[in-house]
């Protein structure tokens, strides 16, 4: 048998990449490991003679990984290729006993170039480093020619993915969200929450670039503790960041949806779904598809985003959270968001209104021309229904005819998604407007379990 190669990286589709290349080519003998406590597992059993590990990872990180390597297994120890995106961990990286350290991106060429190199005991060849900035200059390019063609096709775009970004940190309760795309060899705002367009916030951008270069999601819980890095004083209090990457049709990350807060806050693969299922929307804006995107008017997401961000929210109810939804008889036509100044004007205002009114947690949808619909997930069932009550009532203004079905669950486990909580809520409007105008009807489950000893 080759060399025993083990790659340890969060992102499957980098470690699927490498391992089809490296099983292929070369005599290798490799495993991967899609975690730093995965790796050590494999430690235990199997000794590689090099490691290549990333070192922004969301559990053990490459730097605590390198650390258990040096002080916990016997000699002759591992070589170790360390690789990130950030290239000011070099020295921390190294003084912890990494003998190499590359910037991403790397391509399958380059990384056999690596631990060649690393096998004969010499240094890198100096074509890797230089293929990596060519390689960040191409994505730089693409992603201009990207917005170009988008501003092309809709000039207000930045506006309303603005407004879709203030919508973003209103549901994650006040959290900074913003759209990184390439600009040079560095990430810069296309549209965000706060951050004004073209601004690089420091202490954040490395992370938006290391989602860029790697094309993997990232979660840092707490960036405070992130270990060898100090955090910018610009954002020192900054804590969870959380970002996925913003893809073309051909799959090249061009940029990052990103999400900061200056809380340790819960932040989950359900929550993380959300995020992924908006940046697939801006990939086909990106990419010149037709289609209205992620909004269908003011604050009013597409049926189909909509369902899917329910989906995940009902993922969440086996912890103890409560799922309100609410659907009205308020008609209203399906416009392409910003298609004039007139109209992006309003959806301004309209949207300004509509964040005061929203809880966090609540998205609003529209499933046909004459159903808006609307869910809420909080920790008490009661408190959601009079909040999309009150919602639904003030969207509609007066005078008020339209009829809401009003359902609230809690206790539930659903597997499908939430379809058979949203059928009921479907039948408890359509017997709404079975009774006349201006009806509401209300539901609530709470399961409970019967004691078959005592029933018999």
């Amino acid at each position: 048998m080759g060399p025993k190669i083990l790659l340890v990286d969060d992102s499957e589709e980098l470690l699927s990449a490498y391992l089809a290349y490296l099983e292929g080519t070369t005599p290798y003998e490799v495993r991967t490991a899609g975690s730093g406590h995965a790796a050590l597992r494999i430690l235990k059993s199997w000794r590689p003679d090099i490691i290549v590990t990333d070192l922004i990872m969301p559990d053990l990180g490459g730097l605590e990984l390198i650390t258990h390597i040096r002080s916990q297994l016997a000699p002759p120890l591992p070589m170790i290729i360390a690789v990130s995106g950030f290239p000011e961990l070099e020295r921390e990286a190294r003084r912890r006993g990494a003998q190499i350290f590359q910037a991403k991106p790397i391509d399958t060429d380059d990384l056999v170039a690596l631990i060649e190199s690393l096998l004969a005991n010499r240094e890198p060849p100096d074509h890797v480093r230089a293929h990596t900035e060519a390689r960040r200059q191409a994505v730089a390019e693409l992603a201009r020619a990207a917005v170009a063609q988008t501003l092309a096709q809709r000039p207000n775009y930045p506006e309303v993915a603005g407004l879709g970004m203030r919508l973003l940190s209103r549901y994650f309760d006040g959290a900074d969200t913003a759209i990184f795309l390439m600009d040079q060899q560095q990430p810069s705002i296309f549209a965000s929450s706060g951050w004004s367009i073209g601004m690089q916030p420091p202490g954040i951008l490395d992370y938006a670039l290391d989602v860029v270069v790697s094309g993997s999601t990232l979660i840092v819980p707490d960036l405070a503790a992130m270990p060898g890095r100090a955090p910018h004083p610009a954002v020192a209090d900054w804590r969870l960041f959380a970002a996925v990457p913003v893809r073309t049709t051909d799959g090249l990350a061009i940029g990052a949806l990103a999400l900061a807060d200056r809380r340790v806050v819960p932040f989950d693969v359900h929550d993380l779904g959300i995020l992924e299922h908006i940046a697939k929307r801006l990939e086909a804006i990106f990419s010149g598809v037709e289609g209205p995107g992620v909004l269908e008017g003011a604050g009013v997401l597409v049926a189909d985003s909509w369902r899917h961000c329910l989906a995940s929210e009902v993922k969440h109810l086996g912890t103890g959270q409560s799922l309100v939804i609410a659907l009205a008889s308020l008609p209203g036509a399906s416009t392409t968001p910003g298609s004039s100044r007139e109209q992006m004007d309003e959806m301004k205002r309209a949207v300004d209104e509509l964040v005061e009114r929203l809880p966090p947690r609540t998205a609003l949808g529209r499933l046909g021309p004459e159903r808006l619909a609307a869910y809420s997930r909080l920790e008490q069932s009661e408190v959601g229904e009079r909040a999309l009550l009150s919602l639904m009532t003030a969207l509609e203004g007066e005078p008020r005819r339209s009829c809401i079905g009003l359902l609230g669950a809690c206790g539930l486990c659903p597997t499908d998604g939430g379809a058979a909580l949203l059928d009921v809520v479907h039948w408890l409007l359509d017997a709404a407007m079975a009774r006349g105008p201006a009806t509401t009807l209300h539901a609530r489950l709470a399961p409970a379990a019967i004691d078959h000893r005592a029933a018999a």
